[in-house]
């Protein structure tokens, strides 16, 4: 009888304090996991199958593949249409009105749109999906094209190309010395790549 009594009395032999200091300790554990892992745990609640009709249309028309399209997508809004961006960006896929939209405006002859109207995922896929298509015909030749022109949407054209390696299937993340763009062109490209895998 003594025994059993023991046997159920071994929380008694718990210092004092310990379950306190023991569930601050998992707890503060927690948090910091949180925080290293804030963008994944956000990623978690994306519906990336939004206005997959509009990227697939806005992808063909400028010859760009659609799951690369998403993934900037993704990347850049969280496919939120009224995203901005602290540089001004705005939409879908976050263009500047003084830059990419511009641009898309003067070459194709058109009054450059209200920032009120890149709201709409029609147009600012549009204008998104023809910037980055000129990119990627900039950089076709290279084996790593795309990263490259994905490091000139992010950090702009003229950095894009300081980082081009100088073969031209040589390695290109590890040339771009701005990290935020190389975590940027890093996570496009593994989400890319996982969108091509589970395509039928």
């Amino acid at each position: 009888m003594a025994a059993a009594k023991r046997s159920t009395d071994w929380w008694k032999r718990i210092p004092a304090g310990y379950p306190v200091r023991f569930l601050a300790l998992m707890m503060l554990a927690v948090v910091v996991v949180a925080y290293c892992r804030q963008e994944d745990l956000r990623d978690w609640m994306v519906d990336d199958t939004r206005f997959a009709a509009e990227i697939r249309e806005a992808a063909q028309k400028h010859g760009v593949d659609s799951s690369l399209v998403r993934a900037v997508v993704f990347q850049e809004s969280r496919f939120d249409p009224f995203a901005r961006g602290s540089k001004g960006e705005v939409g879908l896929m976050q263009v500047l009105p003084r830059g990419a939209v511009a641009d898309w405006a003067r070459v194709n002859r058109r009054p450059v749109p209200a920032r009120s109207a890149l709201t709409d995922p029609r147009l600012n896929l549009e204008i998104g999906c023809w910037y980055l298509a000129r990119g990627l015909r900039r950089w076709r030749k290279y084996t790593h094209g795309a990263e490259l022109a994905l490091a000139g949407y992010n950090a702009g054209e003229s950095r894009a190309d300081r980082w081009k390696p100088e073969e031209l299937d040589g390695e290109v993340i590890p040339r771009i010395t701005i990290a935020s763009t190389r975590h940027y062109v890093s996570r496009i490209m593994k989400r890319y790549r996982s969108y091509q895998e589970k395509r039928p």
